[in-house]
């Protein structure tokens, strides 16, 4: 079993695989532009920014995101969730009610994104590409504006106010952890990173929601825009609680779930909405999926845990979980991207057997992230308690070589 393939969505990373040689970089003008084109219309979208959570952050936003948008269920609304990236598919990047658009319905709606941009690509702004991101955006609200979602929860695709969902005014704002990544692109210093993702505020924002910061500076950024916004400042950590609290997400992402989930609920007093039942609540924040976060499944008698663990702390914290819940992992599988330090990672995985799955030159498409081989392990050697960590192209990979079922990540509420 491999991870699905639909041709049509190569059309939304053509503009930036022509743009970057040539030194360009992402135009929000470009993406404000096209909107209209889409039937996209941002100016009705910024008069109601109670229907617009954003989800900004380094890591967990995925985990954030997907328990706000569960919140937002459980209070009987039509929800609509943006992603990224997908993993067994792209098609996960856009989500109504917690389920994935179906195959058909992504094919006409990239279809006509990418007829769109074609024809009227010659007509936008230049000095710039739409960002493969930009253009999931895009497509995802013409999706939820068709299937009348009354609010809608959106993942920042990389950093904030340079990214594409900055084209939104949100009502809340819930950011996770911000840690030094993509310097030189998001900014040089973590508190340069945590201002371009932090830009998202606007004075439409009535809350920051802010998980732990693990640097004093990006602390200070976060409590800076909530200043300079006006907008209420709400700190979550792991000893936080929510009505009808359960576990929800398991080791670190536990605080990523409570920001989510106390992000949406704030939204609910935004909009003036009914916030769910305690009962309600926790009924559906306990039937919230997330492949690849943590997860357990089976093949044959071997027990996985799969992880997107990409750092050292988030390394040892899914060692720790293996341990403790399904015992000391016989083999711990792991891809290491090239010009990754593989020292920390490996220092994090402690004395444990560690498989590592081959690696190489890009040989697949964009978005699909077909660089390594694990095709070349053999994963019955592995023993019967197997830790996995790694980008989520490579839980992607696993989670399909298992079957594993992506295509909900939370139910509906029950019926009052």
């Amino acid at each position: 079993m491999r991870r699905e393939r639909i041709d049509a969505d190569q059309a939304l990373f053509s503009e930036r695989l022509a743009g970057r040689p040539a030194g360009l970089r992402r135009s929000l003008a470009r993406a404000a532009a096209l909107a209209p084109h889409l039937g996209v219309d941002l100016a009705a979208w910024r008069a109601r920014p109670q229907r617009v959570l954003i989800v900004v952050g380094s890591k967990g936003k995925g985990t954030a995101a997907t328990y706000a948008s569960a919140t937002l269920a459980a209070a009987g609304l039509r929800v609509g969730t943006l992603t990224s990236p997908g993993l067994r598919s792209n098609r996960e990047r856009i989500r109504v009610g917690g389920t994935a658009i179906d195959r058909l319905g992504y094919e006409r709606l990239v279809g006509d994104v990418a007829s769109t941009v074609r024809s009227r690509g010659p007509q936008l702004p230049d000095g710039g590409y739409l960002s493969p991101s930009g253009l999931f955006l895009l497509a995802a609200i013409r999706h939820f504006s068709d299937r009348g979602c009354d609010a809608v929860v959106l993942e920042a695709g990389m950093g904030g106010r340079s990214d594409e969902v900055s084209l939104l005014w949100p009502g809340v704002v819930a950011i996770t952890a911000v840690i030094e990544e993509h310097v030189g692109v998001l900014g040089d210093s973590v508190t340069e990173i945590a201002a371009e993702k932090a830009g998202v505020v606007t004075a439409a924002t009535s809350a920051l929601v802010s998980a732990p910061q693990p640097f004093a500076e990006a602390d200070r950024v976060v409590v800076e825009e909530a200043r300079r916004h006006g907008a209420e400042l709400i700190r979550v950590d792991r000893t936080s609680t929510v009505p009808g609290d359960s576990e929800l997400s398991p080791g670190l992402g536990r605080v990523n779930a409570l920001a989510g989930v106390t992000a949406a609920l704030r939204l609910l007093d935004t909009g003036r909405w009914t916030p769910p039942p305690p009962a309600t609540l926790r009924t559906v924040l306990d039937g919230v999926q997330l492949p690849g976060r943590l997860s357990h499944h089976r093949l044959g008698s071997q027990h996985w845990i799969i992880d997107c663990a990409t750092n050292p702390e988030a390394i040892a914290g899914a060692v720790a979980h293996a341990t403790e819940t399904m015992g000391r992992p016989t083999a711990v599988l792991s891809y290491v991207p090239r010009l990754r330090d593989d020292g920390p990672l490996l220092e994090a995985m402690g004395e444990l057997t560690v498989v590592r799955v081959p690696g190489g030159s890009s040989t697949g498409p964009p978005g699909r992230g077909a660089v390594m081989h694990l095709d070349q392990v053999d994963l019955d050697a592995l023993g019967p308690r197997v830790l996995a960590v790694g980008p989520a192209y490579f839980a992607g990979e696993l989670l399909a070589t298992l079957d594993v079922d992506c295509e909900r990540s939370f139910g509906p509420p029950p019926p009052t």
